[in-house]
């Protein structure tokens, strides 16, 4: 990850915690930041997956 996006992440993370969780201690606040710097490096190849226009979305399953 670059350390832009780290910061830019630090950024909304600090922001949604005081918002939502004022009150919640530094070191939860960081185990917070861990695990969505985590969910980013999960979401990347997905996010980088080329698409198009004409791609269609794939059908509901309905068991």
């Amino acid at each position: 990850m670059s350390s832009s996006f780290d910061t830019a992440l630090d950024i909304y993370v600090d922001a949604a915690l005081a918002l939502h969780f004022p009150a919640l201690p530094a070191d939860a606040a960081e185990r917070v930041k861990a695990q969505f710097a985590r969910i980013a490096l999960l979401a990347a190849p997905v996010l980088a997956y080329p698409v198009d226009t004409h791609d269609e979305p794939a059908p509901v399953y309905r068991p």
